[in-house]
């Protein structure tokens, strides 16, 4: 069983994908939360910050403005876990 998510990073020019994400670190209005692959279905307000992902081979940081996470989980692990980062900008940090 995988312990990985797909999440894509939607701004309203470019789109970013990544298949194979084990942890994403979000910056929300009440702070910084987490997401992990069976994570409760949500939707949470984003805030300006930095959105950190943990890959499976590396780490990957974006600086984002505000927005929306669309968190969509089947604990079944019938169907793949999707979270969607709908952002007014976002742009990828130097590693």
């Amino acid at each position: 069983m995988s312990k990985s998510f797909k999440l894509d990073i939607v701004t309203p020019i470019k789109t970013y994908s990544f298949d194979n994400v084990t942890y994403a670190k979000c910056p929300g209005h009440k702070g910084y939360f987490g997401i992990m692959k069976n994570h409760t279905n949500s939707i949470i307000n984003l805030t300006d910050g930095i959105i950190s992902l943990k890959l499976e081979k590396e780490e990957v940081r974006f600086s984002c403005s505000y927005g929306i996470a669309d968190i969509n989980s089947d604990p079944s692990d019938d169907l793949e876990d999707k979270v969607l980062l709908l952002v007014e900008s976002a742009e990828e940090l130097e590693k």
